[in-house]
């Protein structure tokens, strides 16, 4: 049986540091919100995977997924099309999530699950995801950031490697929940934090029009700017990662600019 909890709209008191603040003001500006969501989080515990879903009435839909550590292979988006495609009536967030939106009002409150990789209540879904991509659990908040809107749940996933999510790890992660749906609700304002991937990369690959550079590097450029990593790079443009390299490098020169935050600025 999986945990559930409740938290309330406020907060818990918990002291958070200077760096861990600026990662967490960063979310409403970033063209990929749930990204600087992990890295707000990982300012407080390790977390290896995030995946922010918006779930709709027919299907769920995947806005963002990434990996956090360095070299770590981006699964999200081919476990999220697994899920969708085969397990998520088998998930308790898919009823949640569905009762949220039918209140026809204001929630405030974000909904917490917490399941280990033995929980999971369909053998395919656990073998498909969790065993092949050596996950251990999975940590989701469920909130609605706007009345009378949609359900979201942002995802968190640790390696088998990394070991579950301790309970006061848990309660780190509960503290901040209101903060992120708050934070995530301001994104929504400016236009972020709703489009799903591929509209994402398109809407960046259209402000990058004007610019000098080839069609390959606005391809793998809208792609970094909306925070997939180099593998992801490679494998969703059918690349080799070292022609993502040379293309990431070659249009830098091109945008005179030297980072990804420039390139944000650019494409956002």
């Amino acid at each position: 049986m999986q945990a559930m909890w409740r938290v309330p709209a406020l907060a818990s008191q918990q002291s958070l540091d200077l760096r861990a603040v600026s990662l967490l003001l960063d979310v409403p500006r970033d063209l990929a919100p749930a990204r600087a969501m992990l890295h707000f989080l990982n300012a407080l515990l390790p977390v290896e995977y995030i995946s922010l879903v918006q779930h709709a009435p027919d299907a769920p839909v995947q806005i963002e997924g990434h990996s956090h550590g360095a070299g770590v292979r981006n699964v999200t988006r081919d476990c999220f099309a697994q899920y969708r495609r085969h397990f998520y009536g088998f998930d308790d967030a898919t009823g949640i999530a569905q009762r949220m939106a039918g209140t026809g009002g204001e929630v405030d409150e974000v909904t917490a699950l917490h399941m280990h990789a033995e929980q999971i209540p369909d053998p395919g879904w656990r073998r498909q995801i969790y065993e092949r991509e050596h996950l251990s659990d999975r940590l989701a908040l469920l909130y609605l950031p706007v009345a009378r809107g949609r359900a979201f749940s942002v995802n968190l996933y640790r390696r088998d490697s990394m070991g579950r999510f301790a309970p006061g790890e848990i309660e780190r992660v509960l503290a901040v929940a209101p903060l992120l749906r708050q934070v995530h609700r301001h994104a929504l304002g400016t236009g972020a934090g709703a489009l799903d991937m591929d509209s994402r990369i398109a809407l960046a690959q259209a402000r990058l029009a004007d610019t000098p550079l080839s069609r390959r590097e606005r391809e793998v450029c809208a792609r970094i700017a909306c925070g997939l990593t180099a593998d992801g790079i490679a494998a969703d443009l059918d690349i080799a990662l070292s022609s993502v390299h040379t293309l990431r490098k070659r249009a830098y020169g091109k945008l005179g600019i030297h980072d990804r935050a420039a390139l944000v600025r650019l494409a956002g």
